[in-house]
């Protein structure tokens, strides 16, 4: 995403954001208060917070109980051709609060990538035989949380040095490629650290250096 001539983060153009339900969708453009998004390569996925200020009752309207999402798009400044475009599943409302007249109220909605939700659902416990560990961290990426395919998000895996013998530990899946992750050290520089996580060009395990 360009990010030319921009200098301070509240230089952004926000085009959508979005309350999707199984009971409709509902535009949060005017309801927001504040919007944070997180990409961290200390940690798995992209996660956020949305701040409302609500007089129009969304939580009863809509009864969240973590099967919406969040839509959101928006780009840097008005030149940007390449808006950040993005779906979210909602995990927790939190901070719930009403105003002093009781006419509105304000309240954070959590929220993070879908993928989160398949890893936290699900354990592996496989074995592999003579396998990089990058090799195994694409299986369990592109089989089990079903990213790296044709329309998913892109996945970038950087090579790793040698082949184990690994018996997966039944842990939850991105427990289990950290896990992996602290065994294992990039092909072209085995002396450095290697790590798992998403930004908004997909998902990566890469080394350090890199």
């Amino acid at each position: 995403m360009s990010t030319n001539n921009t200098r301070y983060a509240t230089e952004y153009q926000l085009d959508t954001l979005e309350l999707i339900s199984p009971r409709g969708v509902h535009p949060l453009n005017k309801l927001m208060v504040e919007l944070n998004l997180y990409e961290d390569i200390m940690g798995d996925t992209i996660s956020g917070q949305l701040q409302l200020s609500d007089a129009v009752g969304i939580i009863n309207q809509f009864g969240l109980n973590g099967t919406e999402f969040i839509q959101i798009s928006f780009r840097k400044n008005t030149d940007d051709s390449y808006p950040l475009s993005k779906k979210y599943r909602i995990i927790s409302v939190t901070n719930r609060g009403v105003n002093v007249n009781n006419n509105y109220e304000v309240y954070t909605i959590d929220f993070v990538s879908e993928e989160f939700i398949f890893a936290e659902q699900y354990r592996i416990s496989k074995a592999f035989r003579n396998t990089k560990i990058s090799d195994i961290i694409e299986n369990i990426l592109t089989n089990y949380i079903k990213v790296g395919k044709k329309d998913t998000k892109p996945l970038n895996i950087e090579n790793t040095y040698g082949v184990y013998d690994f018996v997966l530990p039944n842990k939850k899946l991105f427990e289990t490629i950290n896990w992996l992750a602290t065994y294992a050290r990039p092909e072209k520089n085995p002396g450095a650290d290697m790590l798992f996580f998403e930004n908004s060009d997909g998902y990566f395990f890469n080394s350090l250096q890199t």
